[in-house]
């Protein structure tokens, strides 16, 4: 049913979504019970175990007050330039710095592109949300990756004075 890479893959999700390795497995273990409980056959298990982990995650913060969700407009600005994430050289510790930064959806949709390569469309199905929800997340996150690039530039260039 769901081998050691679609597996991994989970765990990756759920760290995504919980950004602590002992919460991250609490969740997929969670949420693969749930799975497994409804001994149903699906199309792609996988894309419905993500939900239910999702879900599971939206559950226990709302329990625990831990992140406040923020309403999003419906004309929310939309990516407008030619330039992507790809193009912009980061080094793994401001990736890290950046992904830390993030709100929890904007960490779903930043790995559900970037790592999972989902098109905005995907992510928007996979999520039940607009497409253009998915894709003022990818323009918010865009716009941190640039400050957060401009700053260390600015504080790279400030030290060799």
């Amino acid at each position: 049913m769901i081998d050691r890479a679609q597996l991994q893959k989970l765990f990756q999700y759920s760290f995504s979504l919980t950004q602590e390795k002992a919460s991250a497995e609490d969740l997929l273990q969670s949420s693969l019970e749930k799975f497994i409980k409804l001994d149903k056959a699906f199309d792609n298990p996988t894309a419905y175990i993500r939900r239910i982990i999702r879900n599971q995650f939206i559950d226990d913060c709302r329990r625990l007050k831990i992140i406040s969700f923020e309403v999003l407009e419906e004309g929310a600005p939309a990516l407008m330039e030619d330039r992507s994430l790809e193009d912009l050289q980061i080094q793994n510790d401001l990736i890290e710095y950046i992904f830390k930064q993030l709100a929890t959806a904007e960490r779903e949709v930043l790995y559900l592109w970037a790592l999972m390569g989902y098109s905005a469309t995907e992510i928007a199905k996979d999520t039940g949300q607009s497409r253009g929800t998915v894709l003022s997340r990818l323009h918010r996150i865009k716009q941190k990756v640039i400050a957060s690039v401009q700053a260390d530039e600015a504080s790279a260039g400030g030290s060799a004075l």
